[in-house]
Protein backbone atom coordinates (compact mmCIF):
# COMPACT_ATOMS: atom_id res chain seq x y z
CA UNK A 1 0.00 0.00 0.00
CA UNK A 2 0.93 3.48 -0.85
CA UNK A 3 -0.41 4.90 2.54
CA UNK A 4 2.93 3.57 4.43
CA UNK A 5 5.44 4.22 1.95
CA UNK A 6 6.38 7.53 1.57
CA UNK A 7 4.75 11.36 1.40
CA UNK A 8 0.93 10.52 1.50
CA UNK A 9 -2.36 12.21 3.05
CA UNK A 10 -2.68 10.89 5.95
CA UNK A 11 0.43 12.05 7.87
CA UNK A 12 -1.49 14.37 10.18
CA UNK A 13 -4.22 12.18 10.79
CA UNK A 14 -2.06 9.45 12.31
CA UNK A 15 -3.71 9.92 15.92
CA UNK A 16 -7.46 9.68 14.67
CA UNK A 17 -7.69 5.53 14.54
CA UNK A 18 -6.18 5.25 18.20
CA UNK A 19 -8.40 8.19 19.21
CA UNK A 20 -11.65 6.64 17.65
CA UNK A 21 -10.46 3.17 19.23
CA UNK A 22 -9.94 4.43 22.59
CA UNK A 23 -13.07 6.43 22.64
CA UNK A 24 -15.01 3.26 21.30
CA UNK A 25 -13.46 1.45 24.14
CA UNK A 26 -14.45 3.93 27.10
CA UNK A 27 -18.27 3.44 25.71
CA UNK A 28 -18.24 -0.08 25.88
CA UNK A 29 -16.83 0.34 29.09
CA UNK A 30 -19.78 2.73 30.25
CA UNK A 31 -21.96 0.19 28.90
CA UNK A 32 -21.06 -2.34 30.31
CA UNK A 33 -20.51 -1.25 33.94
CA UNK A 34 -24.46 0.01 33.77
CA UNK A 35 -25.61 -2.90 32.23
CA UNK A 36 -23.90 -4.78 35.52
CA UNK A 37 -24.47 -2.09 37.96
CA UNK A 38 -28.10 -1.82 37.87
CA UNK A 39 -29.20 -4.34 34.98
CA UNK A 40 -30.24 -1.64 32.86
CA UNK A 41 -29.38 -0.81 29.44
CA UNK A 42 -29.95 2.31 27.27
CA UNK A 43 -33.34 1.08 26.11
CA UNK A 44 -35.21 0.77 29.30
CA UNK A 45 -33.73 3.33 31.85
CA UNK A 46 -36.67 3.10 34.44
CA UNK A 47 -37.51 -1.15 34.07
CA UNK A 48 -36.87 -1.80 37.74
CA UNK A 49 -39.78 1.05 38.92
CA UNK A 50 -42.27 -0.78 35.65
CA UNK A 51 -41.73 -4.02 37.53
CA UNK A 52 -42.60 -3.13 40.22
CA UNK A 53 -45.85 -0.83 39.23
CA UNK A 54 -46.96 -4.15 37.19
CA UNK A 55 -46.31 -6.49 39.82
CA UNK A 56 -48.39 -4.12 42.15
CA UNK A 57 -51.60 -3.45 39.49
CA UNK A 58 -51.58 -7.65 39.14
CA UNK A 59 -51.96 -7.65 42.98
CA UNK A 60 -54.98 -5.06 42.78
CA UNK A 61 -56.64 -6.98 40.04
CA UNK A 62 -56.48 -9.84 41.98
CA UNK A 63 -57.84 -8.23 44.99
CA UNK A 64 -60.77 -6.67 42.82
CA UNK A 65 -61.34 -10.28 41.23
CA UNK A 66 -61.57 -12.16 44.76
CA UNK A 67 -63.71 -9.34 45.86
CA UNK A 68 -66.21 -10.13 42.89
CA UNK A 69 -66.06 -13.31 43.57
CA UNK A 70 -67.05 -13.03 47.08
CA UNK A 71 -70.33 -10.94 46.23
CA UNK A 72 -71.66 -14.02 43.79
Amino acid sequence: MWWWNGPHPMWGMWWIFPFIGFAFFIVMLFVISRFFRGGVGFCSPGRSDEIEDLKREIRDLKDEVAKLRRKE
